[in-house]
């Protein structure tokens, strides 16, 4: 028994499809260990699942819905905890994320929406293995890309690629191998028995094995040329470092702050996600020591534990002044950025911190650093995906606040520590901040005065274009009198430095600001990114605690203030006429800080909306030209179809011009007719091709035709099915 060249094909177009499925495996496992994707089986078993619809043929409607089913199934089950809930949360979404894509705002793209593109990804990476392999029949290329991409991988990230790189270049010289036998076969027409080519399959496969042998006990050279990471990275520093001096720094959460200054750049990845009902800061930690180019934190001995799910009363750490009002508040936080500390909300008094797991964990808690950590209770860290969080958020009332003018006997050692500024601190720092509370008797309005006093005009808020201190030059000291532009930190280290200048104890807080509402599973939460990292001010009054204050422009803090002196009318009074209001004025801060919105012209409006219908016309003409492109491209296989609708209900009379259609689409499908070939001659060739008779009897009816001048009726029902079958096989 021997093997026929047909048989050969379908063992050639098998060995291909498994070769470029064990190829494209090695492209995702990076993806796994490399990135937060997780369950990469499921994108395996796409892989498979699409490569068998290619190889079986499977029409491409059908292949498309099979497609889609999946992908929609496989959403569903890695992004939804609601059951069907999802699909409706999806498909607001979408919207939304196509408005990312058309804005190139990539960060803000949603996790769904992700997996979403990485499915049409390698979708498309299926359809090129099977033009590679029905094609082609040929994935050479596609092997050396591999190694290319592993290569790089292994050389410039943490991935380690030397058992991918074994299992590519074994399986690569063994489809060589075999493919080489095959078309060999295929081209000379040599029949070789079953027996003959496993005898092939097993010399090749002995030969790998000893080169693979050989290659793992043979003696290795030691690398012949200088690691490059290392030469480009200093070389990317030292260039940034001649550009301007300095090193732009990443936004985000960084627990070294002792040398504040330098632009920033942007980074939207998430962080995190809550269910809060209203949005409000995220505190990380607070900051005590200020050394004139930054903050740093003293660890104090003062610690207290407590453990999951334990309620926090009992342990005295916050002590809820009677004077407070508060309202009880549940968040769900889910981690996307890993983290050793927990996230609490700023000014909030936290009852509880509980998990879905059954884990057992501690949370140490850092009373002067207002920070807690987390770790087993055998004392190693752990990171904490989600968890749960019980607090009380107050209101302050101002004129319990206003009623401290000077600190008690019981803040010595309170005044001591979050009083302090660095010797040599410029007088004129002083001489500010007694202008600016001259007129002021207690704390509170004096932070206010300080607070109020960054909403005039010379001072911006910028990201870029920062400059560090000098080594002689104050951090705080250089913003308030010579820059006057900067970001956050900048801000709000000058107003602790102030309020400590005037004998107030303030301290540095940081962690982030309420984020952004948005959908993620199918749940309407608020999305926090690495861009909403934030620094603020905290004021201690006596018998009330530490009170935020947001001096940086365009933040408003998210605190709630209420005076219970005021009458209701007075209230009504202060709210009509802003300008006289003791409250936080947010709406004017945010008219100061966004000047152009507030005081845009009708004119500037109609042009961005005219700019904006541009965008939209161009998009519409980009895709209009995409499909008609795709459509130009892809005509061999609609344009069959389509002729095969149009001729359906015809008679015989139009026998001449559906043959002379067919004539075409066989020269568009690359079976051209050369000059001077006969009809028959040329039929011949396409069977050939086919492996069918039809084409001669096709010709055979057509040339009848031709010299009777005529069809019989029962004839042409039969030749128009032949015509059918061969106008489809064109467009396969």
């Amino acid at each position: 028994m021997t093997v026929t060249g047909e048989k050969l094909q379908r063992y050639m177009h098998i060995i291909l499809y498994v070769f470029g499925l064990i190829l494209t495996t090695e492209w995702l496992r990076p993806v796994d260990q490399l990135t937060d994707t997780g369950n990469i089986f499921i994108f395996v078993l796409f892989l498979i699942f699409s490569l068998l619809l290619h190889y079986f043929q499977i029409h491409w409607p059908i292949r498309f819905i099979l497609i889609s089913v999946y992908i929609m199934f496989s959403l569903q089950l890695l992004h939804s905890i609601n059951g069907i809930s999802w699909m409706s949360g999806f498909l607001v979404d979408f919207t939304a994320n196509l408005r990312f894509i058309y804005d190139a705002n990539w960060e803000s793209i949603t996790n769904p929406f992700r997996t979403l593109l990485f499915f049409v990804l390698l979708w498309l990476v299926t359809y090129l293995i099977h033009y590679w392999v029905m094609v082609r029949q040929s994935i050479f290329f596609f092997f050396l890309l591999t190694v290319f991409f592993v290569s790089v991988l292994d050389t410039f990230t943490p991935y380690a690629g030397d058992m991918s790189m074994i299992r590519i270049i074994i399986t690569g010289f063994l489809m060589l191998g075999l493919l080489s036998l095959l078309r060999l076969m295929i081209q000379e027409q040599i029949a070789f028995p079953p027996a003959a080519i496993k005898k092939w399959a097993m010399v090749l496969i002995g030969v790998i094995v000893l080169s693979a042998v050989a290659g793992f006990i043979g003696p290795k050279l030691s690398p012949q040329w200088p690691d490059p990471v290392p030469y480009i990275t200093s070389y990317s520093n030292k260039t940034m470092q001649e550009g301007d001096g300095s090193k732009d720094k990443s936004v985000g959460y960084d627990e070294d702050d002792s040398s504040l200054g330098g632009s920033i750049e942007p980074d939207s990845s998430v962080v995190f996600y809550n269910n809060a009902t209203e949005g409000h800061y995220w505190k990380v930690e607070n900051k005590d020591v200020y050394t004139g180019k930054g903050w740093v934190s003293i660890e104090e001995p003062d610690v207290a534990s407590f453990s999951i799910g334990q309620d926090m009363g009992p342990l005295d750490i916050y002590q809820v002044p009677e004077v407070m009002k508060t309202k009880e508040m549940t968040t769900e936080v889910s981690m996307e950025e890993m983290y050793p500390h927990i996230l609490h909300p700023q000014s909030g008094y936290l009852k509880k911190i509980e998990d879905n797991s059954n884990t057992e964990m501690n949370f140490i808690y850092y009373l002067g650093m207002d920070k807690i950590i987390t770790e087993w209770k055998n004392g190693d860290p752990q990171l904490m995906k989600e968890y749960e969080l019980t607090y009380d958020m107050p209101s302050f009332d101002i004129a319990e606040l206003r009623k401290v003018t000077e600190p008690d006997e019981s803040m010595a050692v309170l005044m001591e520590k979050n009083t302090q500024l660095p010797e040599g601190l410029p007088n004129r720092v002083y001489d500010l901040v007694t202008q600016l509370t001259r007129n002021e008797t207690n704390w509170y309005d004096k932070a206010k005065v300080i607070e109020n006093y960054f909403d005039r005009p010379e001072f911006i808020y910028s990201k870029d274009e920062i400059p560090y201190p000098d080594t002689n030059q104050d951090y705080a000291d250089q913003f308030l009198f010579e820059t006057k532009i900067g970001y956050c930190d900048n801000y709000s280290t000058a107003m602790v430095v102030l309020l400590r200048a005037a004998n107030i104890p303030a301290r540095w807080v940081k962690g982030y600001t309420e984020g952004e509402k948005t959908v993620n599973r199918g749940e309407s939460v608020y999305k926090v990114t690495n861009n909403n990292a934030h620094s603020w001010v905290e004021v201690y009054f006596s018998g009330i605690g530490w009170v935020p204050f947001e001096p940086t422009k365009s933040f408003n803090g998210e605190v709630e203030f209420y005076d219970s002196e005021l009458k209701q009318q007075e209230i009504k009074n202060r709210e009509d006429a802003p300008a006289n209001a003791e409250q936080p004025k947010v709406e004017e801060r945010e008219r100061l800080d966004k000047p152009d919105n507030d005081a845009e012209s009708m004119k500037e409006k109609d042009e961005r909306r005219l700019d904006g219908q541009r965008k939209w016309m161009a998009s519409a003409l980009m895709v209009v030209l995409i499909l008609l492109a795709i459509s130009y491209i892809s005509r061999r296989k609609w344009i069959p179809h389509l002729h095969v609708l149009m001729y359906r209900r015809k008679s015989g009379q139009h026998f001449t011009s559906a043959y002379a259609i067919l004539l075409k689409q066989l020269n568009r499908a690359g079976l051209i007719r050369p000059a001077g070939q006969t009809l028959r001659e040329y039929a011949a060739y396409v069977d050939a091709v086919y492996g069918t008779n039809e084409m001669s009897e096709l010709t055979a009816g057509y040339e009848i035709m031709l010299y009777r001048g005529d069809v019989e009726d029962g004839e042409w029902e039969h030749f128009q099915s032949v015509w059918e079958r061969l106008m489809k096989k064109t467009s396969s």
